[in-house]
């Protein structure tokens, strides 16, 4: 037990210097991905989202739904210049967290059932 307690205590310090995720700053704003692979711009008021893909015109449109400071539902609402039909994918939804935030940056867990990752982004405006 001895050895225990000094092991809780250290547990309970590092948790208290964990970062703290700046979540508002996130929730509006223009966005690119940091992969360069994905050239995407993501233009988001609270309640809407925009992926436009500069070079192939692909516009995906989602509702956003904010289920707390840091997690939110996008919902597909339509997807314009697809070279191929994609109604399926209409009313499907992403569930998101914001796992963290730094400076400009943010990480988020993104979930639906065909994704499971951890995505990176800038904000640039």
């Amino acid at each position: 037990m001895k050895k225990l307690i000094p092991i809780i205590s250290l547990l309970l310090a590092f948790n208290g210097y964990s970062q703290e995720r700046n979540c508002a700053d996130f929730k509006t704003g223009n966005f690119v991905y940091t992969l360069k692979s994905r050239p995407e711009k993501i233009i988001r008021t609270d309640s809407l989202q925009i992926e436009i893909n500069p070079e192939t015109g692909v516009e995906i449109h989602t509702k956003v739904e904010w289920e707390s400071n840091c997690e939110f539902i996008m919902t597909y609402q339509k997807i314009l210049n697809y070279p191929k039909d994609v109604s399926s994918v209409i009313g499907k939804k992403i569930f998101v967290e914001i796992v963290e935030t730094n400076g400009n940056r943010m990480s988020v867990h993104a979930k639906s059932d065909v994704m499971d990752e951890i995505i990176e982004f800038i904000k640039i405006e």
